[in-house]
Order: structure tokens, then sequence, then C-alpha cells
């Protein structure tokens, strides 16, 4: 929220001085297409590193803070051994998705510091994927302009 406050008042400055409006959106533009090439490195990046995975049976533990972000995550139990998930829990349907009753199938990452559940994979892969097609359509539409 406050990153959008901080693009206003810096918008509305930049009119005030004189800056034209269509520089503006082309600033904007860019910010938006820099937003997306973060994001899709990032999720190349936990994509390759789930390939180096190991798969366990794991029980879910709890939710709780991240040891490393504010977000809350998933924890899941490896033969006695408690391990943070990679990404934030998912918060809508929480009790249908993480059930402690049931064995869950994840992947340890080798430094066996964080686990990858069904949910991270499913976001890993599709970013991947997604990022892959962008960047493809991205060529073939500046190709052909």
């Amino acid at each position: 929220m406050e990153v959008i406050l901080v693009i206003i008042v810096i918008s509305v400055l930049a009119v005030i001085l004189g800056v034209k409006v269509m520089w503006l959106v082309f600033g904007f533009a860019a910010l938006i297409g820099l937003a997306f090439a973060v994001s899709m490195l990032l999720l190349t990046i936990f994509f390759v590193r789930l390939l180096f995975t190991k798969k366990h049976r794991a029980s879910f533990s709890r939710i709780d803070k991240s040891p490393r972000s504010k977000f809350k995550v998933a924890y899941y139990i490896i033969d006695g051994t408690e391990y943070p998930n990679i990404f934030p829990e998912e918060g809508f349907l929480r009790n249908m998705l993480y059930r402690s009753d049931k064995s869950h199938t994840v992947f340890l990452t080798r430094n066996k510091k964080y686990v990858y559940d069904k949910f991270a994979c499913t976001t890993c892969t599709i970013g991947f994927l997604l990022s892959i097609v962008s960047v493809i359509a991205g060529f073939f539409i500046f190709d052909h302009i």
C-alpha cells in the first residue's frame, strides 16, 4: 500500500515539475516489466532448486512464523525433525489443506533447511512454465512489430 502511495506522490510531483505524462506512463510500464522479470527469475531459481530435492513422507506439524521472513509457513515433520516450508502458507481453506491426520509428500532441500510441499511445487512449476511462455510470446510479438 505504501508503494502505491509513493508512486502517486512521485507522479504528482513530476507532473507539477513539468514532466510529460507519456514519460510517466513509460516509467510505470518499466516498473511493471521489472517486477515481472524479478518474479520470473525468482520462480526459475526456486524451480531449479526443486529439481535437486529428495522426496520424503512427512506429517504436518503446525503453522508458525518463518525463520527467514515475517510470513507464516507450514512446518512438516520428517523422521522426527521439523522443517519449514519454503513458501508462505495458503491462508484460504487452511483446515482442509493442512491436515495433521494425513501423510504428505514433501521435497527436502539438500541443505535440509526447508521443504517444498505440494502447493510450493505447484507454484514453482506453473510459474516457471508461464514465465517461459511469456518470454516466447514477448519475443514473438516484438519480432512482428
